[in-house]
């Protein structure tokens, strides 16, 4: 198992803009081969959500990701999602291999 975790601050304002943006990303991260995708907020701060996803290994993240970067409906999604995160704060990407 490959997962790919962001981490990102929301403006709070926001957190109901963003929950449909993700839902449609999702599927098409799923349509694209991706094994699933979970998102999590921090209990104790509404600003900080991380989003996780799966893949079978690095390979399979490389190939799904090209598929999504072409396919047309995930632009207009990533434009709007930018307009979500507080400023100067882009999310931070992490790489992780399942070890256990």
């Amino acid at each position: 198992m490959f997962i790919v975790t962001y981490r990102y601050n929301l403006q709070p304002e926001k957190s109901r803009d963003y929950i449909p943006l993700e839902q449609k990303a999702i599927q098409i991260y799923l349509e694209h081969g991706c094994l699933g995708v979970e998102i999590y907020r921090d209990p104790q701060n509404p600003r900080k959500w991380m989003e996780i996803n799966k893949y079978h290994d690095e390979k399979h993240y490389e190939e799904v990701s090209a598929a999504v970067e072409g396919d047309p409906r995930i632009e207009a999604l990533f434009e709007e999602f930018l307009g979500l995160f507080e400023q100067g704060n882009a999310p931070q990407k992490d790489t992780y291999l399942r070890m256990l």
